[in-house]
């Protein structure tokens, strides 16, 4: 019996490796289309309702992910969930996320310093080699190749697969068949321009759209004997009214002709063609992607005949489902890293910044974390990694730290707009510059000057003492000028024009990613104008020298429109009149912000208390030394000048409506309480005075915009448009 039943299980071995040989070798090839590429996903829902085997895959650009994802053993249904909950625009974001910078880089990111940068060099501007280069991009790739990320040979995947790309020096097609899976679909998507070239085996590569955006030859040379390809229609319709009209409308251009001589290929009784009515959804249109799907599967079913055809020809098991599967189980240990770093920065402080050690097991969330550091401090425009299996089982860790294009010396540019529609319109515009990479610790020059409603010239060191980079010293110097109101009660008594030039030098530690810790000497001189009221001031100028402590802590996941987090800030100064003080004045500043969201709703909850003692003078001009880094205006917010000040409110906003690639609105509303008080016996909460405003706004792509109605207590109701952020 046990001799019969090995003589059956043997025959039916044979008969199936006979079934296996005898069927057609099925090829699928995905084409490039952008945002209208997510439409093959639709394509793979009806291949796999109808039980048909895919033994190779060929891809270009979203062809590539899509392609990649199916090859790395994902089901049709798998990736359309990923598609749906992917935030695809913020895909397209290079800058890192807020709460991964150091303090440094968020303090820098805070400022209104943000519409336009560039880099500069004694060879003059330096621009980057794409709008977009990719690091999140990147990042997401890697999560979702996850499972096959020790893969390095493509035919070992549970589909074999090819990723095609394009040499912009030679323009040769390239075909991508091993290496690293995610680092291959990138290069076969960087579209020219948009997205930064990725280098592999020295070659610069981008999109295959200019060489071959329809492999169909590259799936025949896998063996595939049948193709099924999935082409997407270029749009017919576009208005071409801007420059990046003619640039998608030349894209599109380049994508036919590279694919005209790959749809001659198509056999017609054999091969099948299937081609998504996308339509009108352009090649950028990555907030109609969901839209895609559903046209896939209708384009698909336009070819329902054949592929049935083709689906009895084939059997109903699909070569997928018995594929190999790769052990990934077993914990990476890493044995040695290797470090490619671009930058003036020394290896030491990447490495620990990237915070992994020869001989640990590798955690996937401690690696990305560690490259998102690295990625943060400033210096790089991609930081990617590489995993080589040894002989003995570990891994070598290969880490790539690319240079910025731009270099290490930028300017960046930013203004900010205001206007009550009632005569009175303030403006700020400025420049800074900042040099990276003056020592290999990380030292870095700033300067910046600003003009408008406050004129600005200041010059920061930022020089760690050590490779850690935890441990600083910064000297500054700045010159400022800006307007405060004085009041008395609810009343404006005078409106003041202070000029302030002053000298520090701090010495900081930075105690995490989210605060930092300072203590230094000052020394300024404030000459106060009164420009409005009569208000007879005890002198024309005011030296201030002495101590000041300094604890500043953010944890917001975001500059301008946080939904989580918060923000604060505790300072104490002492006059001393050893070093050139006219008053032995001791002042503290406590700044407090905190955000809570749920869903579409937002709630900012805001304060600041400062408080003076033994201020002779009896009057304090000073604008406050510190150097404001920019906030939002949802109510008045003139500066106070007052020995005893107190300011707060509560803001309420929540999410409207999108308008993709522009901004997001929001509605909202605040209210608030403030006073500034001249001697501490007159501070009474009763004398707040109380302000309140109703606002739409958005955040752009040059800075955060509002337009609204606000009323303060004792002056007239009056509407109001910000534009960018207070300074």
């Amino acid at each position: 019996m046990k001799t019969l039943f090995t003589v059956l299980m043997a025959w039916c071995l044979c008969a199936n490796l006979a079934y296996a040989q005898d069927r057609p070798k099925i090829g699928l090839v995905l084409g490039g289309g952008g945002a209208a590429g997510v439409s093959h996903v639709g394509v793979l829902k009806v291949l796999e309702a109808n039980n048909i085997p895919i033994d190779v895959i060929a891809g270009n650009s979203m062809g590539a992910i899509v392609g990649s994802l199916y090859a790395s053993g994902m089901s049709a249904a798998e990736i359309e969930t990923v598609v749906n909950e992917l935030d695809w625009l913020s895909l397209f974001r290079d800058d890192a996320s807020h709460q991964n910078k150091s303090y440094q880089q968020k303090q820098q990111s805070a400022d209104f310093f943000s519409a336009f940068s560039v880099g500069v060099s004694k060879d003059g501007v330096k621009l980057p080699s794409g709008l977009i280069d990719g690091q999140r991009l990147m990042f997401e790739l890697r999560r979702l190749l996850k499972p096959v990320e020790r893969v390095s040979d493509f035919d070992r995947l549970p589909i074999p697969f090819r990723a095609v790309a394009t040499d912009i020096r030679t323009g040769d097609v390239v075909v991508l068949k091993q290496g690293n899976l995610a680092t291959a679909v990138r290069a076969s998507m960087s579209i020219p321009g948009l997205f930064a070239p990725v280098t592999i085996d020295n070659r610069l590569l981008v999109d295959g759209l200019v060489s071959n955006n329809l492999p169909v030859d590259i799936a025949k040379q896998m063996g595939a004997d049948i193709v099924i390809v999935s082409s997407i229609p270029s749009e017919t319709n576009r208005e071409l009214n801007s420059a990046l009209d003619i640039s998608l409308q030349s894209m599109d251009l380049l994508m036919r002709k590279s694919s005209a001589s790959q749809l001659k290929l198509i056999r017609k009784g054999v091969d099948i063609l299937i081609e998504p009515p996308v339509g009108g959804i352009g090649n950028l249109a990555f907030d109609r992607v969901k839209e895609t799907i559903p046209l896939g599967v209708q384009g698909a079913q336009a070819q329902l005949p054949a592929l049935q055809q083709l689906a009895a020809l084939a059997g109903a098991t699909p070569r997928r489902a018995v594929a190999q599967q790769n052990n990934q189980d077993t914990p990476i240990r890493v044995a040695a890293i290797q470090l490619e770093n671009e930058s003036s920065l020394s290896d030491k402080l990447v490495r620990q910044q990237l915070g992994i050690q020869p001989g640990e097991v590798l955690d996937d969330q401690r690696l990305q974390a560690g490259l998102e550091r690295v990625y943060g401090l400033g210096y790089f425009s991609l930081v990617d990694y590489h995993l080589t299996h040894r002989p003995d089982g570990d891994y070598d860790l290969k880490v790539m730290a690319r240079k910025a294009d731009q270099g290490e010396q930028r300017v960046s540019t930013g203004f900010a707009l205001s206007d009550n529609f009632n005569g009175d319109t303030g403006y700020q515009a400025g420049v800074k510059y900042v040099r990276q990479g003056l020592t290999a610790q990380g030292t870095e020059l700033r300067l910046q000057g600003v003009i408008g409603e406050r004129m600005l010239a200041s010059a920061e060191l930022h020089h760690p003492l050590h490779d850690h980079n935890a441990t600083f010293v910064a000297p500054r110097a700045w010159y400022q000028e800006r307007d405060a109101s004085i009041l008395d009660g609810a009343q404006q008594v005078a409106e003041l024009r202070a000029a302030e030039a002053g000298v520090q030098v701090d010495v900081g530690r930075a105690l995490n990613n989210s605060a930092e810790a300072r203590a230094g000497i000052f020394f300024q001189r404030i000459e106060p104008e009164v420009k409005t009221g009569t208000l007879t001031l005890p002198g024309d100028s005011l030296n201030e020298a002495g101590l000041k402590l300094q604890y500043r802590a953010d944890t917001l996941d975001s500059v301008n429109f946080p939904t989580k987090g918060g923000r604060m800030s505790a300072t104490y100064t002492h006059g001393i009149k050893a070093l050139g003080s006219d008053t032995d004045v001791s002042r503290i500043e406590l700044e407090r912000e905190q955000v809570w969201s749920k869903d579409k709703h937002r709630l900012i909850a805001s304060g600041r208390l400062e408080a003076n003692a033994n201020n002779e003078e009896g009057l304090l001009y000073s604008t406050g030394a510190a150097l404001q880094t920019g906030r939002l205006a949802f109510t008045d917010n003139d500066q106070l000048i007052g020995n005893y000040t107190l300011d707060g409110s509560l803001t309420y906003m929540r999410e409207l409506a999108e308008v993709p690639q522009i901004a997001k609105v929001h509605v909202g509303a605040s209210v608030g309480a403030r006073q500034a008080w001249q001697e501490a016996e007159d501070v009474a909460l009763g004398d707040l005075r109380g302000t309140g405003s109703v606002f739409v706004g958005g955040e752009t792509p040059v800075g955060p915009a509002f337009i609204g109605v606000r009323k303060t207590q004792g002056l007239d109701q009056e509407a109001y448009f910000n534009f960018g952020r207070d300074f």
